[in-house]
């Protein structure tokens, strides 16, 4: 028996044990990421999309560095772009003891307790030359373009902390809207089963859209136009709506024996764009 709550567990009650077993091998549990209110600013510490991050004194706010991008080939061959260092985005800060509490990390892949932050300095390339451009860096050891954390200390120490310069000019002018989250539990599963499940997108009512959620969310599938497709062995560890000019979202991938070992150092970053 499915849980009544997943598609595979509506497909049985219809009858269609066969199709629901199928469709097994593509479900993955995601946590929905969706607005909690609150009066005022969100409270220290607690989940949140946005805003400016509550760190430890020991976590220096995160930046990337300053550096000049020339063309070397093209219409633009010639040309120099140069930015100063930056202060990267909080786009998530998440507070892993109350997305224990919620019980909709059914797979235990973050730890039950501390916090969870994820950075990004808007820029989704590397800061490296090739054939076409050439980069020029201010500081190599800072060039990262974003920056995963995971925090586990004494809550107490947390203090909303003001970036120590600018934001990303080329992309930003203030910080990203802050708002609070709450988790909801999601099932979902590959767009593949549509293709090689018969009879499936009649079964579902034509919704195969809804097999995967587009808005922000932690694993499960990710969603989009250009989205990247994820092996097995490939967590969506978050999932950002950003849904500005022609960037409809940014993914945080990582390999699931990373996630397990709490190793947030290999992390990498896609993309869905026009």
């Amino acid at each position: 028996m499915y849980d009544s709550r997943t598609v595979m567990g509506q497909l049985e009650a219809k009858g269609l044990g066969e199709m629901a077993a199928a469709l097994e091998k593509y479900y993955r549990n995601a946590i929905g990421c969706f607005t909690k209110e609150y009066r005022g600013e969100v409270p220290l510490g607690m989940s949140k999309i946005g805003g400016f991050p509550d760190l430890p004194p020991k976590i220096e706010y995160p930046r990337m560095t300053g550096y000049a991008k020339k063309w070397l080939k093209g219409e633009n061959e010639g040309k120099t772009e140069q930015y100063e260092e930056s202060a990267m985005q909080l786009v998530a800060q998440i507070n892993l003891y109350d997305l224990a509490e919620s019980g909709d990390d059914l797979d235990k892949l973050l730890p039950e307790r501390g916090i969870l932050y994820i950075f990004w300095s808007g820029e989704i390339s590397p800061l490296e030359s090739d054939d076409w451009t050439e980069y020029t860096v201010d500081n190599p050891e800072n060039k990262d373009i974003f920056k995963v954390i995971f925090w586990d200390g004494d809550m107490s120490k947390l203090k909303r902390t003001l970036p120590p310069c600018g934001f990303y000019t080329k992309y930003f002018e203030e910080c990203l809207p802050e708002r609070g989250i709450e988790f909801g539990w999601m099932d979902e599963y590959s767009i593949e089963a549509i293709d090689e499940i018969d009879g499936i997108e009649e079964a579902l009512g034509n919704e195969s859209y809804d097999l995967t959620d587009g808005g922000d969310k932690l694993f499960g599938y990710p969603k989009g136009g250009n989205a990247p497709e994820v092996d097995e062995d490939t967590v969506n560890l978050f999932q950002f709506d950003f849904n500005m000019g022609c960037l409809w979202a940014v993914y945080w991938l990582m390999d699931r024996n990373d996630l397990l070992n709490r190793d947030f150092s290999k992390v990498t970053l896609d993309f869905d764009i026009d």
